[in-house]
């Protein structure tokens, strides 16, 4: 093997092993992903040169006839896709008329959990003890751009203090951590515990993350795409949920009069009722005189055995006007005359025998 074909096959194999440490987030391989709001792309990798053209066939379309969108690149090496141009059409895009495969679009997607480490559970709009330790958990497809190589992050935590004051690093049990540039390791990544909160000030703080990579959040602020929808964290001593202790001033104990309950107690108003007493005062004829006076609550007296009463009491409630009816029924009796004329019979018989 002579000295040139040596030089061939070193540079080969450097190519292999430095290109993806020379290689960044902003060189696309033929194919490749890329997302929407991403600019100062290079995608020459596919060939496509200035003034070339790419085209986009929409799902269900045969590639054997035009595409249905086509599109020409003024600049190759600093290509910018626009969410105006590209939003709707996303998938693969390829040079055309050679349908050599170019990049494929998507639509980037973020958001973020912050989860207490120490007492291992998900704060995300929680209260968190002061002095736990914070992690952050950011969840996007973003990390597909890993493939591309370079050291570069994606993603950008922005951090509020309840004052308002804006944060691009914090203190955890590992020293100093950088709030910018993180890398996505996959669909969800977790910083670790990252921030130790003994020192923070109390109150709510927010959290958000941004995609930085090529300016994705300057490009399309969209909540859940560029940037992640914000989540608040309450840091204090106390559970909020814990009620302030009502404060009892100490003296002398009194006995307070019980409350009575008032009950309606019906009252009983005893009533009188008079009742007549019936008396007969013979006459000279033989026929009974009836008297009548009245004596409270006695018992009906007849003073005559020849007069039978026979009374009628009507009872009331108290709640009625009282009122008693008494109606007398008085039967005579005949005076026995009968007996007077057989009596005057034998007295007559009696003077004639010893006459």
């Amino acid at each position: 093997m002579n000295t040139q074909t040596l030089l061939i096959v070193f540079i080969f194999l450097a190519g292999i092993f430095i290109s993806p440490v020379v290689a960044d987030l902003k060189i696309i391989r033929a194919g490749g992903t890329v997302f929407l709001g991403e600019e100062g792309l290079d995608i020459t990798a596919s060939g496509i040169e200035d003034g070339g053209q790419i085209g986009w066939w929409a799902p269900g379309s045969s590639r054997s006839s035009e595409p249905t969108e086509i599109m020409s690149v003024s600049n190759p090496i600093s290509f910018y896709v626009s969410p105006s141009s590209f939003s709707g059409k996303e998938g693969l895009w390829y040079a055309w008329p050679d349908q050599i495969p170019v990049f494929q679009v998507k639509k980037p997607q973020i958001s973020v959990r912050v989860y207490d480490e120490s007492s291992d559970f998900d704060a995300s709009g929680k209260w968190v003890p002061r002095g736990d330790a914070i992690s952050f958990r950011i969840s996007s497809n973003v990390y597909e751009a890993n493939s591309r190589g370079g050291p570069d992050g994606q993603v950008d935590i922005v951090l509020i203090s309840p004052q308002g004051a804006r944060f691009s690093s914090v203190s955890g049990p590992s020293g100093s951590f950088s709030l910018t540039g993180i890398p996505l390791t996959s669909s969800l990544t977790s910083t670790g515990p990252v921030w130790s909160t003994g020192g923070v000030d109390s109150g709510t703080w927010i959290v958000q993350a941004e995609l930085s990579m090529n300016r994705i959040k300057d490009n399309l602020p969209d909540m859940g795409s560029g940037i992640s929808t914000p989540v608040e964290i309450l840091i204090q001593n106390v559970n909020p949920l814990i009620k302030s202790p009502v404060a009892i001033e100490v003296g002398t104990p009194t006995q307070e009069k019980p409350i009575e309950k008032e009950t309606s107690t019906p009252v009983i108003t005893p009533k009188i009722t008079r009742t007549p007493t019936i008396q007969t005062t013979p006459t000279s004829q033989g026929t009974p005189v009836f008297t009548q006076s009245e004596q409270p609550n006695a018992q009906k007296k007849i003073t005559e055995s020849s007069v039978l009463l026979q009374p009628t009491v009507t009872i009331h409630t108290a709640e009625e006007e009282p009122t008693t009816e008494t109606t007398p029924y008085a039967t005579q009796t005949q005076t026995p005359l009968g007996l007077a004329s057989i009596t005057g019979a034998l007295l007559v018989l009696f003077i004639i025998r010893r006459s």
